[in-house]
Order: structure tokens, then C-alpha cells, then sequence
């Protein structure tokens, strides 16, 4: 029987319009009801998953950043977070100096960014440099920094850094980096194309969810996780079942356990009833 259900946000628990649907909502409540657990693995940093968990009627603790940060949603206080260690920070942000790339740190609440030409502001993804996104992306937590100095001055705790740039740059950047001292770091680049995700050992999904599991009692094989991206591919591995969406790429599809609906057609939902209300 499992007792725990892990899910993603972005392309799973919500909607393409960025909503959580009352199906899924009631669904999820009635799970809780039942004395099942719903929780949240999500790539998205503490200040944006917060209102999601809200809205979800979520209040025991979910995991941010890709599993690197657990953090309780009504104290907002942090449970369990793997900070890069200065030393870390270092070697990451010196191996990537003087290099054209997109640079991200995560603090947990702020996303500073800073690129060395305008150009390479494309690998932001989520801001088109318009003046009304860059109202919206100040108010929702994210600093861009006017030189790389400033980089190097962020305070402490950075959970993830992200450096984007061209193929032959990120791979130079990437080499540089495990040849110092990275022995408790996690480089992903397999996420996105021209990407690099880097975070302490334990900070993706699958570890998160395991982190999860030790926090409520629960073993992994009585964990259900859902998601539809890359960086779910590695909790739908390790979880007892493993649930893509039907909106997910076919290869993340093909290693699950379970294809639900889309999360236009209430995957979620669908999922949780037929796996932990048996209906």
C-alpha cells in the first residue's frame, strides 16, 4: 500500500495556465483525509513553490531546488538544506570567469543572474528582457547583477548554480571545474542542452524524495512520485512507483511505471485516486 505521494509542480500538479485544478485539489485533500501524505518535489526555489503548496492545502514539508532544500510550508522554516560550501562556490564561479555564459545562483528565496554580454541573456528562459519581466521577475525574487563581481558577494546559503552558454564553453567549464577539489559536488547537464546544473551530492529529486521518505517514516517503495521533465526521471526511477504524465516526453514516459493523464486532463488527480484512494 503506498502512504506517500511526491509530486512535481510545472507540467504536473499545475495546468499550462499555471493552475492547480479543484479536482485535484479536493483529490489531494481527500488523500490527506485518508492518512495518506501528498508532498512536493519541485525545481523551483522555496519563494515559488511556497504559494503552490498553499494553494495545493499542502502544509507538511516539501522539497525545493530539485531536492536540495526540505523546507516547511507554514513556518517556512528550512529542515534540511545542502549548501555549497564557499570553497565550492569558488571553484564553480572561477572555472566559469571571463567565459560569454548565463549565470544563476540560488539562495533558496533569490535567483541572481548576471550574463557578460546581453546576448547570452537568452539562456534566461523565463524573462524576455522586457521592462514589464523585469518588474515581474523583481517582484518575484530574482536580482540581476550588473557585474560579476557582484556574483562573488552573494551571501550564503547557495544551494544551485546553473551556467549556460555554448557546447564548447560549457564542456571547458565543466572540465575545469573536476579538476579541483569537486568531490562532493553534482554536475547535471543532462537536464537541458547548454546546461549546467550544479549542486551539492543529494541535491536532485530522487534524494529528495528519499529525504522526504526519512522525515514522515515512510519507506521508498511506499512512495508514489509523479512528474513529466528530466529532472523527475530520477524519482520515478527510485520511488516503489513511478508515474509520468501524459503530457511528459515519450523517453520519460517509457521508464515509468504508469502513465496518467495530461495536466490539462487532471493527471494528478487521476493518479492519486486510482493509486492511493483505489478508486
Amino acid at each position: 500500500m503506498y502512504k506517500l505521494a511526491v509530486l512535481d509542480i510545472d507540467g504536473t500538479l499545475i495546468n499550462n495556465k499555471g493552475k492547480i485544478s479543484q479536482k485535484t485539489i479536493h483529490t489531494i485533500s481527500d488523500v490527506q483525509k485518508s492518512g495518506g501524505i501528498v508532498t512536493i518535489c519541485t525545481g523551483r526555489n522555496i519563494r515559488k513553490a511556497l504559494p503552490v503548496a498553499k494553494k495545493a492545502g499542502i502544509k507538511v514539508p516539501i522539497a525545493c531546488i530539485d531536492g536540495a532544500v526540505l523546507v516547511e510550508p507554514e513556518t517556512k522554516k528550512i529542515v534540511e538544506g545542502l549548501e555549497l560550501s564557499e570553497d565550492e562556490i569558488n571553484l564553480i564561479l572561477s572555472a566559469a570567469n571571463r567565459k560569454e555564459i548565463f549565470v544563476e545562483l540560488n539562495t533558496g528565496y533569490i535567483y541572481y543572474k548576471f550574463a557578460e554580454n546581453e546576448k547570452e541573456y537568452h539562456y534566461d528562459i523565463f524573462n524576455k528582457r522586457t521592462i514589464v519581466g523585469r518588474v515581474k521577475s523583481y517582484m518575484g525574487g530574482i536580482r540581476y547583477l550588473k557585474n560579476w563581481q557582484q556574483l562573488k558577494t552573494v551571501a550564503p546559503p547557495i544551494y544551485q548554480i546553473v551556467i549556460a552558454g555554448k557546447t564548447d564553453i560549457i564542456a571547458e567549464i565543466k572540465n575545469r571545474i573536476q579538476q579541483g577539489d569537486c568531490s562532493e559536488i553534482d554536475i547535471r547537464e543532462h537536464l537541458w542542452d547548454k546546461y549546467l546544473f550544479i549542486n551539492k551530492k543529494g541535491g536532485n529529486k530522487a534524494s529528495g524524495v528519499e529525504r522526504l521518505c526519512n522525515y514522515f517514516g515512510v519507506t521508498m517503495s511506499e512512495t508514489v512520485t509523479i512528474g513529466d521533465d528530466r529532472n523527475d526521471i530520477d524519482m520515478l526511477q527510485e520511488a516503489g512507483l513511478g508515474i509520468a504524465m501524459g503530457n511528459a516526453h515519450q523517453n520519460i514516459q517509457e521508464i515509468a511505471d504508469y502513465v496518467t493523464a495530461s495536466n490539462e486532463e487532471n493527471g494528478v488527480a487521476l493518479a492519486l485516486e486510482k493509486f492511493l484512494l483505489k478508486k
